[in-house]
């Protein structure tokens, strides 16, 4: 149990900051090719919260599958 805490603890910053960094990229692209406000508006933060969301998933995923996918010994 505390090997997977510290993985989940380690995997969680790195996952948002991935998600930072997509965002940062996605953001600079638009604003270059000329997006106005009403796509950052509607858009940008749909995009921004389906990825969070995702991230979410992931992470619970992560963790369901540490918890209680692991091998029984007898």
């Amino acid at each position: 149990m505390k090997h997977s805490l510290v993985k989940l603890l380690l995997i969680i910053p790195a996952l948002l900051f991935l998600d930072w960094i997509i965002m940062v990229l996605v953001g600079s692209v638009s604003n270059i090719l000329g997006a106005n406000d009403n796509f950052f508006c509607t858009i940008y933060c749909d995009f921004g919260i389906a990825l969070l969301i995702e991230t979410i998933l992931f992470v619970v995923y992560i963790a369901i599958n540490q918890n209680f996918h692991h091998k029984v010994q007898i």
